[in-house]
């Protein structure tokens, strides 16, 4: 089997978010803003296992890849001087209150569009240690453990220690319009798109977890520069492997597998001299209405003398 990990960066409007994960996750219903807003960038990393380039077996969504949630956002924003991460957590349950956890507030709501009262917790948890957020993460799926995380970046000297809890309570207080009216009904409304441009005024970059097939996909939505995705994720590995690294031209989480594979094994002669290290499918891919998709063929091209005559060249000779 293969495993892979596929990136995207996309401009991303508040004002008009668009559809989330094929109709497994929506947008809650943006309020309208009135300033206009700084262009925002939206980078999906998501992952896949399959068994060759036509991607009928894959199975989705970042965990696939071999990569967890941890190693990817500290691929793209390391823990270095001046930097942090804060992760958040809302509608979450009591039993998983991590016990560094801050701003904790307990309060009953429904789960999964459900009648019955649940008690729900909220929190968030300053991280200035991967491995704090890794053990956080590990033996449970990541969206069930946090919602995301922002990353802050503080290059000046710190500031007193009871500055800096002011300014993460006033971002939590936005981070609290991003998530904290979510409905986990089917499909999940979990994040607020019109909420994205007040966090980001405080903060470098948003990370969030959609709805991929299979698993989630790691979505971040920042301002500003965006890193190096194809040396940055091509230096990630899992378990020794090195995970084949896929751009795409719109996010994982919406797009298809083997038009990417597709794509890639175009473009691989231009910056590559070693063979495409993805089995090429038997049967081609299915296109929407039952068609084939078409493949580049890798023989060689049929020599002028020895291509079999055409209709036209058939009647003339008659």
């Amino acid at each position: 089997m293969v495993r892979a990990v596929g990136y995207s960066s996309n401009p991303f409007d508040p004002r008009d978010p668009g559809r989330l994960c094929r109709g497994r996750e929506r947008w809650i219903e943006p309020w309208e803003l009135e300033e206009q807003v700084e262009p925002v960038v939206r980078i999906v990393v998501s992952g896949a296992t399959f068994s060759d380039d036509g991607a009928a077996d894959a199975q989705r969504g970042l965990p696939h890849s071999g990569l967890d949630f941890t190693s990817v956002v500290e691929a793209l924003y390391p823990l270095e001087a001046g930097t942090r991460w804060i992760a958040f957590m809302e509608d979450g349950h009591p039993a998983d209150i991590p016990t560094e956890a801050v701003g904790v507030e307990a309060y009953d709501g429904h789960r999964a569009g459900g009648r019955q009262d649940f008690g729900l917790v909220r929190w968030h948890l300053p991280v200035s240690d991967p491995a704090v957020l890794r053990e956080l993460l590990a033996g449970a799926p990541a969206e069930e453990r946090i919602r995301g995380l922002v990353v802050l970046r503080e290059p000046d000297a710190p500031a007193p220690a009871d500055g800096q809890e002011e300014r993460d309570n006033e971002l939590m207080e936005r981070v609290f319009h991003l998530v904290g009216f979510s409905t986990l009904d089917s499909p999940p409304a979990r994040y607020q798109p019109s909420a994205l441009p007040e966090v980001l005024a405080l903060a470098e970059a948003v990370v969030l977890l959609h709805r991929d097939k299979h698993g989630p996909a790691l979505a971040v939505y920042a301002r500003g520069e965006v890193p190096d995705l194809q040396s940055r994720l091509g230096a990630l590995s899992a378990d020794g492997i090195d995970p084949l690294v896929v751009p795409f031209a719109i996010p994982p989480m919406l797009a298809r597998w083997d038009r990417a594979l597709a794509e890639l094994r175009d473009a691989w002669p231009s910056t590559r001299n070693d063979p495409v290290p993805v089995p090429v499918a038997t049967t081609p891919p299915m296109l929407p209405g039952g068609r084939r998709m078409r493949r580049p063929r890798d023989e060689e091209p049929v020599e002028a003398d020895d291509a079999p005559p055409t209709k036209r060249g058939r009647a003339a000779e008659e």
